[in-house]
């Protein structure tokens, strides 16, 4: 059975090295949070590499192909610099990914700050680059805006007109909601607990509701998001989001759970959690499930055998696998 992951990372150095300039209210968090004997501290090598260690890592657990992504908050570049930057940065993944066609595909990173830029490059990243889409880390501004608020919309339209999903990926809280909800546990577990503990997970999944609630996916009937960790908590309370927010409240079309299963698309990211998965089956069906194993910050261990070892129905298997991601992606 192929296996296809659909969260799968890369460093780009030239991207890391301009965003040293700007302020990065993660890097303490980020800094106090990881060591090296605990999970989410990436091996650089592999982070780094679209070649052959890579490729061995995959080759030794199963893994047919990974669509890879730069999970850098590109939105921290000024509109002055941005479009350069990125452009450059996705040139260069785009030659990475030439170099081995046949296990590589990719999503661009896109200069968030200038939503008409950003537009712009993922026009370019799809018809020039052969990219599948975008990934957006964390909020799309360094301020507080999310991906709904209107002046993202040309980024929408884009994704919607190409085709092509949005990947929207965690990244930290805002520093006022790390300080008011996470502080106070110590400084190591603090900061676990409001990245990839929870409050990482529970802020894309408010991005998610937002575009949802907001009516975006009215707005682009065709626009496809895809949501990690299990659609970042949101599957699992959506029956509750229709008996507090129904038609009669929010005024869409279509109840949040009919929305959710038309446009969401949900990977474990490495959570690799039988009951999770059946309960994800139950509430948006097979048709919707993309496999992930958020390489390589977690590994490739266990990968296949969760997948093949499922006690799900074998075209449902084949679907997680590689069907969908085959579908939404064009493979």
């Amino acid at each position: 059975m192929k296996l296809i992951t659909t969260e799968e990372h890369i460093a780009i150095p030239l991207l890391a090295k301009v965003l040293q300039k700007y302020p990065n209210p993660d890097a303490v968090k980020s800094a106090a949070a990881t060591t090296p004997d605990l999970p989410f501290q990436p091996d650089m090598e592999l982070y780094l590499d679209l070649g052959e260690k890579r490729l061995a890592d995959m080759d030794a657990h199963g893994i047919t192909m990974q669509v890879v992504s730069c999970p850098m908050q590109t939105q921290r570049l000024p509109t002055s610099e941005g479009a350069s930057v990125v452009r450059d940065a996705n040139d260069y993944l785009a030659e990475a990914v030439s170099c081995h066609p046949d296990r590589f595909s990719a999503l661009a990173v896109l200069p968030w700050s200038d939503p008409e830029a950003a537009a712009a490059e993922l026009d370019r990243a799809v018809n020039q680059l052969g990219f599948k889409g975008a990934i957006l880390a964390g909020r799309p501004s360094g301020g507080v805006e999310f991906l709904d608020d209107r002046r993202f919309s040309p980024i929408l339209e884009a994704a919607q007109a190409l085709n092509t999903p949005i990947y929207i990926h965690p990244s930290a809280t805002m520093e006022q909601v790390q300080e008011l909800y996470y502080s106070g546990l110590g400084e190591q577990l603090s900061a676990r607990l409001s990245l990839y503990g929870w409050g990482w997970h529970h802020e894309t999944g408010v991005q998610l509701l937002r575009m949802i609630l907001s009516g975006a996916f009215d707005r682009h009937p065709r626009l496809q998001v895809i949501a990690g960790h299990w659609g970042e908590m949101v599957p699992f309370y959506l029956s509750r989001l229709d008996q507090a927010l129904p038609q009669k409240v929010t005024g869409l079309t279509r109840t949040i759970t009919e929305t959710f299963r038309e446009h969401i698309y949900v990977t474990p990211g490495g959570i690799f959690d039988i009951p999770q998965l059946q309960f994800t089956l139950q509430v948006v069906g097979s048709d919707r499930i993309l496999h992930a194993a958020d390489f390589p910050f977690l590994g490739n261990e266990g990968a296949r055998d969760f997948i093949e070892n499922a006690p799900i129905h074998p075209s449902d298997k084949e679907k997680i696998a590689h069907k969908n991601a085959e579908r939404l992606f064009s493979l």
